[in-house]
This record gives C-alpha cells, sequence and structure tokens, in this order.
C-alpha cells in the first residue's frame, strides 16, 4: 500500500511521514483492527511505535482488582509506544480499539533511526511529549483539588466545544466511560448526571450523554470552582 495516499497530510506528524525519505517509508507497516482488539498490552515489551490512522483507542490501566481506568482516548494522528521506547521498558498502560481502527507502526530500531536522523520528527515527538505531560499534569491537579462535580462539568464542556468529541458521543460521552475516566463507580457518577437531566441540562438516551444547555453546564462548574 502507497502509504502516501492514506495519510492526511493536514496532520502534522503525517506530512512529516510523507517528505520524510523513500528508505524511511519503507519500514512502515500499515494494519487494521476491529472494535475491541487490544492493540497493546500491559506489561508486555514494546516492539513498535503506532500512529494512528482512523478510529479511535482507550489508553487504559486495570487494577489487581479488575477495576479499570481510562487515561485517555486516542484519536487520528495520536501515537503510541515512545515511552516504552525511550526508555527500554514494557507498556506502561493498555490499549484497546474502541471501534473499528486502523495504524501504521514502524519496528522499534529503525523507529529510533529515524528520529536520530530527522531533527523535524524528533522535534514533534518532543513537542507533543511536553504537551501531553503538561495536560497529564494538570489533569492530576484538577482530580486532587476539584470535586467530582467539577471535573464532569469540565469534561462535558471540552467535549461540547470539540467537535470531533461531540460528533462521537457514543464514545466520549457513555456513563461508562465517564466511570473509567474519573475512576469512580458508576452510582457516583450517575448521581450528578440525574441532578443534571432534572435541570434540564442534559439528556440521558441509554448510556449515553447528550448537552442541552452549555451556558448551564458551565455555570455549575463555576459554582463548584471554590468549593
Amino acid at each position: 500500500m502507497n502509504i502516501n495516499s492514506i495519510l492526511d497530510k493536514d496532520i502534522e506528524i503525517f506530512n512529516l511521514i510523507v517528505n520524510s525519505p523513500n528508505e524511511t517509508k519503507k519500514y512502515w507497516e500499515y494494519i487494521s483492527l476491529k472494535k475491541n482488539k487490544i492493540i497493546c498490552e500491559y506489561g508486555e515489551n514494546c516492539d513498535y511505535f503506532y500512529i494512528i490512522v482512523s478510529g479511535y483507542a482507550n489508553i487504559y490501566h486495570t487494577s489487581e482488582k479488575g477495576k479499570t481506568y481510562s487515561q485517555s482516548i486516542y484519536i487520528k494522528g495520536d501515537y503510541i509506544g515512545e515511552l516504552e521506547i525511550f526508555t527500554n521498558r514494557p507498556f506502561i498502560c493498555g490499549v484497546e480499539a474502541m471501534t473499528d481502527i486502523s495504524l501504521i507502526r514502524m519496528e522499534k530500531s529503525l523507529f529510533l533511526d529515524w528520529v536520530k536522523n530527522d531533527i523535524k520528527a524528533l522535534y514533534y515527538l518532543m513537542n507533543t511529549l511536553c504537551k501531553n505531560s503538561y495536560e497529564l499534569s494538570k489533569k492530576a491537579s484538577d482530580d486532587t483539588l476539584y470535586s467530582l462535580k467539577f471535573r464532569i462539568c469540565d469534561y462535558l464542556i471540552q467535549c461540547k466545544e470539540n467537535e470531533d468529541y461531540y460528533r462521537n458521543y457514543k464514545i466520549f460521552l457513555s456513563k461508562k466511560h465517564l466511570s473509567e475516566k474519573f475512576v469512580v463507580t458508576k452510582r457516583s457518577v450517575n448521581r450528578i448526571l440525574k441532578e443534571f437531566s432534572d435541570k434540564g441540562l442534559i439528556d440521558i438516551e441509554s448510556s449515553y450523554i447528550k448537552i442541552k444547555d452549555l451556558n448551564g453546564v458551565i455555570s455549575e462548574r463555576e459554582s463548584e470552582r471554590y468549593l
């Protein structure tokens, strides 16, 4: 398969690949997986660097008792395996396809050669890794400093303001995902969602949430900010 034809040139990392030497491009492998397939298993060796071409992947941790924590949902252009490759460690998270998904991947040693010899690719990875680290630090602070109600409001607002997230609300705004994202019981999430539903801020369709009154959700968040 011609890799140039499957990559969205508007995404920076794909543009870097398309403009890389043919000697580098030939080492990328295209793979396609069905929904619910495991892409990477926690604790396994990391042999490839992956980039999502289409679809969604859940990045998660599972405790010894089987409780799942969803750290993030990855979308087109997001990459997997860089932490493990650069530190030569096994996967710190599991990665599961939330939808049918397609990816490109490059074997570990070839990936390291690529970034050593392509300063633009290395700069891109450093830049995005710093941004991701910043967001994870912010999330850790919010999880410690703010109530569950505040955090749910904040997440609902982010999803509503992101067209791609809200278009796919059955992925990003499911009760199950909220429970796993905030590492709380479904009962705790349902209590807050019922309050919002009673106030006319959201609709709950089966296990999915649709936002009716964004300004109302923003007001609820701000009322929680200084509690």
